[in-house]
């Protein structure tokens, strides 16, 4: 229900940005044709014909619709319909024109309508500025700022003024089926042209509908992946808090509980356990600043997966003395940050479980990146696990597992009690 009704409203703003932008070309053409008048008359006093009278009479049509439609005054009292009026009154005047060019037939009825024998000359000496063209630019308008129903009716009106005129100022003496020939050419070319742009106009304005309600749909996905982002972003900080803080907190009283035994049984053995539980806490609270630091920075953003993954190997080396490397074959292809953010992540528990359970010598990271797929490989030397009894409390390959799935990869990891564990992530592309 709501599309349907946002599709009306964006169609109703396309209709009104179309007659403000018609408006504009209206007022533009006005001016346009104010100029050629201007050139008109100014060449003609210049070589002193007795016509220039003829266009200053054949000009005031258009001198009236300057007057009227080029201020804005009257727009605030007419509102959509300004430009109708204003189009309206130029298919009328272009019509008339199209009469007085009958001036230059001395039996036409034009030429005996009581006009002055000296009006009726300087009119037909007025050099003819081809007014079926004039005509068309005001349908075409119609047709653009107000659909079919604008087109159809304006001309209707053009071609009942084409034929009415011309038949009413034709000789008696004429020849009607030359007349009548013309007339029905014009009448087609009247039709045709504003429907054809009535309907290209149309066309424009649904496409550009259905691009916007497309927009908003792309506007709302964004905002729910927006959403599952940050669910998903909250879930992973939980985890890391989890895996930090709740696990050294929980050891913490777990020593503390024993050297309460210990002061009482083994007093000589407290000052060990007390070192014991001071170096837990020290651990604790560096890996609770690397979750906090991990929270912060975007290293993904700033250098990229490969630039991250390189980074975080050296702080990784810095910070436990764990010789590391990293190989990357291939050119990195285009990811979405989504897609790096959770490779860099799978890498980043990767390294964190290493630190902390496999006490090992060396780890290597490969980055191979082909034309249709991405992998990524974790390995170390040092103590594998049987996955088979890994706590299902333990966050850590939960997350990686979550984290490859969200982006469609798979994520194989291979360990035991010994050799080490290999931890592959496999991305089609």
């Amino acid at each position: 229900m709501a599309e349907p009704m946002q599709e009306q409203t964006s169609h109703r703003m396309d209709q009104s940005l179309a007659r403000r932008e018609a408006l504009r070309i209206f007022r533009l053409l006005l001016i346009v044709e104010l100029m050629f008048l201007g050139l008109s008359l100014a060449a003609l006093m210049g070589v002193g014909s007795s016509g220039s009278w003829g266009l200053l009479l054949r000009a005031s049509p258009t001198l009236l619709l300057a007057i009227l439609f080029l201020p804005p005054w009257l727009e605030r009292f007419l509102g959509r319909y300004f430009l109708a009026l204003g189009l309206g009154l130029q298919v009328l005047f272009s019509s008339l024109e199209m009469a007085y060019l009958l001036a230059e037939w001395p039996a036409s009825r034009l030429a005996m309508w009581g006009l002055p024998p000296e009006v009726v000359s300087q009119l037909a000496a007025a050099p003819p500025i081809e007014p079926f063209l004039f005509m068309l630019i005001p349908l075409v308008l119609l047709a653009w700022g107000y659909g079919q129903r604008g087109a159809l009716l304006g001309s209707t009106a053009a071609a009942i003024l084409q034929l009415g005129l011309g038949i009413w100022a034709l000789p008696p003496e004429g020849r009607p089926l030359l007349f009548l020939a013309q007339s029905l050419a014009r009448i087609v070319l009247l039709y045709l042209v504003p429907l054809i742009v009535s309907v290209l106009a149309q066309r424009e304005r649904r496409q550009h509908a259905e691009l916007e309600a497309a927009h908003q749909r792309l506007r709302r996905h964004a905002a729910t992946v927006e959403q599952l982002a940050i669910s998903r972003e909250r879930n992973r900080v939980a985890r890391d808090l989890h895996d930090t803080l709740a696990h050294t907190q929980s050891a913490l009283i777990v020593q503390l509980e024993a050297m309460r035994t210990l002061l009482v049984h083994e007093p000589d053995a407290a000052p060990a356990a007390v070192d014991d539980l001071t170096e837990q806490a020290r651990q604790g609270l560096e890996e609770s600043r690397r979750a906090i630091l991990a929270l912060r920075s975007g290293p993904v953003e700033t250098m990229g997966l490969t630039g991250a993954l390189r980074e975080t190997l050296q702080s990784f080396q810095a910070r436990t003395g764990v010789q590391s490397h990293l190989a990357v074959a291939g050119q990195e292809p285009d990811l979405t940050n989504e897609e790096a953010q959770a490779l860099f992540r799978i890498a980043e528990e990767a390294l964190s479980n290493v630190e902390r359970h496999a006490v090992a010598r060396r780890v290597d990271v490969r980055l191979a990146c082909g034309s249709d797929k991405i992998d990524l490989m974790i390995q170390d030397d040092g103590t594998g696990f049987d996955q088979a009894r890994v706590d299902p409390a333990h966050y850590g390959l939960t997350g990686m597992r979550e984290r490859a799935a969200i982006i469609g990869a798979s994520l194989d990891i291979r360990s035991g009690p010994v050799g080490g564990t290999e931890i592959w992530c496999t991305l089609q592309k």
